[in-house]
């Protein structure tokens, strides 16, 4: 479903100081939010608007903050907001609910228009992000967040192949522009996790990763390893497997969060067919985390027990 993907301020300029291809100005996203696109989408238009739209941008598209559908008209939005904030509600399976956010399940083969354009919308955001129609095999999590008993905004969400070969905990994820900066694509990934670890499995995101991806995720690893560390250590050692067990999180994406930390040597072994072996730093996981201000003390984003899955 193209790179796991994260949008940040910055890669509006990046894009565009190598393509320029953008048909869209900017995204008007229900009623309080206007910002820039960051990349095309013809999927949103007819072949004649296409390439209208190829050669100079739409100034405006106007996109449900409920259901994503789109108008390229404000009259035409208009009409189907009166009628969307009366009738719409998330569709899916509730499988998240503390305090004021809850993560709903959709299936794209159950609710394919929604999922649809959902997807379009998140090709403006994230970079080669190709999949908009076929959304038959996937689930979609969506966040929202509840402002209020009578108000409720999604935020952001990831898909989820339901059957992949590489065991994929996560195919795509975006923090919708106005909510970024709020630690809310930690709060996904958190939770792409947990269900990896209540289906009895090890997850990693679908590879490669966007820049802006990989930063969110070393993040999370490290965050991740560095707090299970005092949990799964015996008499002074530490088992990559145990920590993989405890987070969730594959061995390989372990090893690259602990030499991002700069606290991994590999031992040298006699004998090439033996297991790796390595010595893990506990003083340079520390000196990250102070360095990063992070405590580790603090209760995860999720509680595992408002999971229902």
């Amino acid at each position: 479903m193209g790179d796991t993907g994260f949008s940040t301020n910055n890669t509006v300029a990046r894009h565009l100081a190598v393509s320029g291809s953008r048909n869209i100005g900017t995204v008007v996203f229900g009623e309080d939010f206007e910002f820039e696109a960051i990349y095309g989408c013809p999927a949103y238009f007819s072949d004649t608007d296409r390439t209208l739209y190829a050669k100079s941008p739409l100034d405006k598209l106007y996109v449900c903050n409920r259901c994503f559908k789109y108008a390229t008209a404000a009259s035409d939005m208009s009409v189907h907001s009166s009628s969307c904030s009366r009738q719409f509600s998330t569709p899916g399976k509730l499988v998240y609910q503390y305090n004021e956010f809850s993560i709903r399940e959709v299936d794209g083969e159950q609710y394919k228009v929604y999922c649809q354009c959902l997807s379009l919308f998140a090709k403006l955001f994230v970079d080669t992000k190709s999949l908009y129609f076929a959304v038959d095999r996937f689930k979609f999590y969506v966040l929202i967040h509840h402002i209020s008993p009578k108000q409720e905004q999604s935020v952001g969400y990831f898909s989820k192949e339901k059957l992949s070969w590489d065991e994929n905990n996560l195919a795509c994820i975006l923090t919708f522009p106005p909510f970024q900066g709020q630690g809310l694509g930690q709060f996904l990934i958190e939770f792409s996790y947990h269900m990896s670890i209540l289906e009895g499995k090890l997850g990693s995101p679908e590879k490669p990763l966007s820049e802006d991806g990989r930063k969110s995720y070393i993040l999370y690893w490290c965050t991740a390893v560095a707090k299970a560390l005092p949990r799964v250590e015996h008499y002074g050692k530490v088992s990559i497997n145990d920590i993989a067990d405890e987070t969730g999180i594959r061995q390989d994406d372990i090893l690259d969060a602990l030499r991002s930390m700069n606290a991994l040597q590999e031992m040298e072994v006699d004998d090439s067919k033996a297991e790796s072996k390595y010595i893990v730093s506990k003083g340079n996981v520390l000196a990250w985390a102070a360095k990063k201000k992070i405590n580790l003390n603090a209760p995860g984003l999720i509680d595992i027990n408002y999971i229902t899955i």
